[in-house]
């Protein structure tokens, strides 16, 4: 038997390559703000593609993603050197072209700028008491700065959405909410092919503003002698319908 498992051992080769050892990192820029993307953990992507790779023609066909943190950076320590292309995707924000040729060595730092979809501007979170009970009380507005780019429409208004967490991670991302179903009661907007829901009737102010009506969130309810964390978060009707967000409050509820 020892001999029988010698021979076949011989037969594999040995794995000579060195681990991939390079780190890329960097930040996604607010076009309107020039402060990071406010977002949630791995909510969206960077897709990459390694094309000095020379296992085929015109590089790698299979692609890697680089999940985007809440606070809008991004990071990987295990990377291989080489020539790369990368296409940030499926964000809540207009499309953008293809970034090709980019030298990663020992270490690449990469910013990059999207224009998001949408903003949520003058958003309030306040704890409100009533009936011996706690509840949290969210308002703000939906600003849409562009109505139209490239000559593409803005999507319609999809949703609007409350989140709720235990932990300063807090947005759609996974592991980023609490989860309770009643939360959901409190989403607005849907369905988005409602007439009411296009950009001439929602928005307020007339051409050149661009904002809504403020919105409120009902009351929702939140158990005693607990902190949370808490944003709102708004999609367009694309293909992903991913979360532009407001910041997060910190919302800390008496015992008593």
């Amino acid at each position: 038997m020892g001999v029988v498992l010698i021979s076949f051992s011989s037969c594999f080769e040995v794995d000579n390559w060195d681990e991939p050892n390079c780190t890329w990192k960097g930040t996604v820029i607010d076009s309107y703000t020039n402060e990071p993307l406010l977002s949630s953990q791995n909510d969206w992507q960077i897709r990459i593609w390694e094309r000095s790779w020379t296992g085929l023609e015109g590089g790698a066909s299979n692609f890697q993603d680089l999940r985007i943190k809440q606070d809008g950076t991004y990071q990987n320590t295990k990377l291989f050197a080489g020539t790369y292309d990368m296409l940030p995707y499926n964000g809540p924000f207009w499309p953008m072209d293809t970034i090709k040729n980019l030298e990663l060595k020992k270490t690449l730092e990469y910013n990059f700028t999207v224009i998001p979809y949408i903003q949520i501007v003058d958003f309030k979170a306040d704890l409100v008491s009533q009936d011996a009970k706690y509840y949290v009380k969210m308002a703000f507005k939906v600003k849409a700065p562009l109505l139209e780019k490239d000559g593409k429409v803005l999507p319609r208004l999809y949703e609007l959405r409350p989140f709720l967490s235990l932990t300063p991670y807090c947005g759609n991302g996974a592991d980023s909410s609490i989860g309770v179903p009643q939360y959901n009661d409190y989403v607005r907007i849907r369905p988005a092919d409602n007439w009411e829901n296009s950009w001439d009737n929602l928005i307020s102010n007339g051409p050149g503003d661009n904002t809504t009506p403020e919105y409120e969130f009902d009351l929702m309810e939140v158990k005693k002698g607990y902190t949370y964390y808490v944003r709102a978060g708004a999609a367009v009707d694309d293909t992903y319908r991913r979360h532009v967000y407001s910041p997060i409050v910190k919302i800390e509820v008496p015992n008593n």
